[in-house]
């Protein structure tokens, strides 16, 4: 559900040069399988912060940052799904078999992604937000970060857009993710799958893409060298640039409401002033003046000048 804002702030002017922007999307549905019985998903409090030591030793992930309803039950039905009967059993073989951390890290990290993924938005980010951001950093080129960046998919997406738009200026943009894992599919431009590719323009699909294997293709190389690929946890570390857009989607569904504040904060400490956060199309920013930022649109916040 997404929260409630004052009223004089519920339908805000849109600060671009537009006025169609299209419609938000209906509220995630909750991830596993849906139960009446709220015991059902809880887990005990001893039992979760044995998983949380076992996690932060051995990944750099603190669950306890991650601890709201839908995770339980995101937790509790990959635990019914495993061999294993309880978090302190499970917890113990994450020491002895690197390749469950593994995969829990990827179930954790939640990766879903695809290229134009949620298409009127990154038609949104051609026709609005783009023009915007090139005119403010002409002659340069734009610096953007992409964090959870996943396979790639969305840092890629961007690459092409810029190369459409200013193919004359030198991008740059900063890719992370805390799965290696991606990070390392992502460094290597695929393969990606015709469902990674389903909403790609056909002919950005000609232009950038190189077919191999039948229905796999890789991101171009000339594309590929617009994007620095690096591991980044959004909850540990720090960016070390400023950006003139930051594209940060789906990513904090499943935080608590005080370490949404502190992201917040901080992906607008990660702009320049005027740059542009761009968030998941089920995200919405409560009280965004009180992080430093102006509505743009749906999905679109700029840091105020």
């Amino acid at each position: 559900m997404k929260a409630q804002t004052n009223k004089k702030d519920t339908q805000p002017k849109s600060v671009f040069k537009m006025t169609n922007w299209g419609s938000e999307k209906g509220p995630m549905s909750s991830p596993g399988n849906p139960n009446s019985d709220a015991e059902r998903w809880h887990i005990d409090d001893n039992d979760y912060l044995i998983l949380r030591d076992t996690v932060l030793e051995l990944a750099s992930i603190d669950l306890l940052c991650y601890r709201t309803q839908q995770m339980e039950r995101r937790l509790t039905t990959y635990l019914e799904r495993s061999s294993y009967t309880d978090w302190r059993g499970y917890a113990h073989s994450l020491y002895a078999r690197p390749e469950e951390l593994q995969r829990f890290i990827e179930f954790m990290t939640i990766n879903v992604s695809s290229f134009y993924r949620d298409a009127d938005k990154w038609d949104s980010m051609v026709d609005a937000v783009l023009p915007d951001v090139l005119e403010r950093t002409a002659p340069r080129g734009v610096q953007a970060w992409s964090i959870g960046c996943s396979i790639g998919a969305e840092p890629y997406t961007l690459a092409m857009l810029l190369k459409e738009l200013a193919p004359e200026r030198r991008h740059r943009i900063y890719a992370g993710d805390i799965d290696q894992s991606v990070l390392d599919r992502a460094r290597a431009a695929g393969p990606y799958t015709a469902n990674d590719l389903r909403e790609m323009p056909s002919k950005f699909l000609e232009k950038y893409m190189t077919p191999q294997n039948g229905n796999q293709h890789h991101v171009c190389g000339e594309i590929r060298n617009f994007v620095t690929f690096e591991r980044f946890d959004l909850l540990q570390n720090k960016p070390e640039r400023l950006y003139d857009l930051v594209v940060c989607r789906n990513l904090v569904i499943y935080f608590p409401p005080a370490i949404k504040e502190r992201v917040f904060r901080g992906l607008m400490q990660a702009l320049r002033p005027g740059g542009i956060l761009f968030i998941g199309s089920t995200e919405t920013i409560t009280n965004y003046r009180q992080y430093g930022f102006e509505y743009c649109a749906p999905s679109f916040y700029r840091r105020a000048l």
